[in-house]
């Protein structure tokens, strides 16, 4: 018989008539409020390519916001319904990345958070790449410190690239003057970069370093992607249907505004994310976070004619050391999106929203990703009375199954074995030295030390070696 697999099937989370009334109050927030436009010389070139503006914000009317969309779902075939079925990835495997973002790296030796350097940044990427059979699927996992802030991305890209496999993709620039210098790197690497995003900032405006990007090298790519990070309660209206309203009004808004600017096809997202309100912190890793990121999905699917995809990756936390509070929020989100078909996840390894790397997480989350895939995997069952009553018969002889070789043969196949999760009996654990979890980590994490085996092509290292060169003499230089 053909395995079986568990896969989850979930109710759409938007209310009948809810996306519509959204779709609404944004074309009535675009019309009546508008976007609003930080830098007036960015406020002049929006003007002159044919979008007016008044005290400085751009109101959209009902006709042009209400074509963009209808253009949108045309080319998308108006696929979407309110009903799907079961999501199934088939036998895709779970494949996880880390964040490039944390400026802060945490010692398993020490128990502290300290800034990224060179010294702990290059080990940390081997320590990726050494994983990759594993299923990690990027390079980078943060941003140096002890390098001028412009060439920080710059040279984050180069040691990810020289010591990780993986380490070729594209990064995110982050400042206008590294833009150049990691385009040109992911040339040199074979990762062309043509794509480059824009910032919205909540609520309803559009400026930032992100914008100046797109139009300083907007003859370098082939389009743009716009998205903010509006917060219920405080960047956006508590409510959650006006939240949503918001920030398709801003992200649609901001859409149609780099369109007309730039002439090039732009992608675009509409989300909310949740915000501890004694805090003023965005809660990644929490209940609030998966279920926002799952009705995000159903909103973009009804404004763009999309069938909404039911999952989510992002197995954030805010806990800032490794242990229980991560590993908790890391295997909850993981799980319900497994079940959801989910295959892809990020942030492993990461704590505190994405301020920090922790290779010790790392080994926990790659953990709980193979427990997960054990938990989706294909389930194989069976009976041919005949056999089950030969094997019956052998095993009530030996007074149990253990030594058949139908067990010995298959037993790995049935059962998943962790790495480092316990499995054995109190008396047996303490017989061997009553050995902890975090004992066991920190002594795989010096054996995986050493195995790290990778070199990047003399070409393509020779290339991003001259690329680091002139991006490091051009800021000594204070070239702009």
């Amino acid at each position: 018989m053909k395995p079986r697999r568990l896969v989850a099937r979930r109710p759409a989370l938007m209310a009948p008539g809810l996306l519509e009334r959204i779709e609404e109050a944004a074309i009535r927030i675009l019309g009546e409020i508008g976007i609003g436009v930080m830098d007036l010389g960015m406020l002049a070139a929006i003007e002159k390519a044919g979008l007016p503006a008044t005290d400085g914000r751009i109101r959209l009317d009902r006709r042009t916001v209400g074509d963009f969309l209808l253009q949108e779902r045309k080319k998308n075939g108006n696929r979407y319904r309110e009903d799907r079925e079961p999501y199934d990835p088939g036998d895709d495997d779970i494949t996880v990345y880390v964040a490039q973002y944390p400026p802060f790296v945490h010692d398993p030796e020490t128990d502290k958070i300290v800034p990224f350097t060179k010294a702990t940044l290059v080990p940390a990427v081997k320590l990726i790449d050494t994983l990759a059979d594993r299923g990690v699927t990027s390079g980078l996992p943060g941003v140096l410190s002890d390098v001028p802030p412009e060439i920080q991305t710059v040279e984050g890209y180069w040691i990810a690239a020289t010591y990780a496999r993986h380490g070729a993709q594209p990064v995110d620039p982050k400042n206008e003057f590294a833009v150049s210098y990691v385009m040109d790197m992911a040339d040199a690497l074979g990762h062309p970069m043509r794509h480059l995003p824009v910032y919205v900032f909540s609520p309803l405006n559009i400026a930032g370093e992100s914008l100046r990007c797109v139009l300083k090298y907007k003859d370098r790519i082939d389009g743009v992607s716009v998205n903010g990070m509006p917060t219920p309660g405080g960047t956006a209206p508590i409510g959650l249907g006006n939240a949503f309203a918001m920030s398709a009004a801003e992200t649609i808004g901001g859409a149609i505004i780099l369109k007309n600017l730039l002439g090039k096809p732009v992608s675009w997202w509409v989300s909310i994310l949740p915000v501890d309100m004694r805090t003023m912190a965005m809660i990644y890793g929490s209940p609030e976070n998966f279920l926002f990121h799952l009705m995000s999905s159903e909103v973009n699917a009804f404004l763009h004619g999309e069938e909404w995809y039911p999952a989510g990756g992002n197995i954030h936390t805010m806990a800032k050391l490794p242990g229980a509070q991560a590993c908790a929020e890391k295997m909850g989100i993981m799980t319900a999106g497994a079940l959801l078909g989910e295959r892809y996840f990020g942030a492993v390894g990461t704590l505190g929203m994405d301020e920090v790397f922790s290779a010790e997480q790392l080994l926990y989350d790659l953990e709980i990703k193979d427990c997960v895939a054990r938990m989706v995997a294909p389930v194989a069952a069976d009976c041919d009375p005949e056999s089950c009553l030969a094997e019956v018969r052998e095993g009530v002889g030996m007074h149990g199954f253990a030594g058949l070789d139908e067990t010995m043969e298959k037993y790995r196949d049935l059962y998943w074995h962790p790495a480092l999760f316990e499995r054995d009996f109190l008396k047996q654990w303490e017989g061997a030295g009553a050995v902890t979890i975090r004992q066991k980590t920190r002594a795989l994490l010096r054996e995986l030390a050493g195995k790290h085996e990778f070199r990047l092509e003399e070409g393509k290292q020779k290339a991003i070696d001259a690329i680091l060169a002139r991006a490091r003499e051009d800021v000594q230089k204070g070239v702009k």
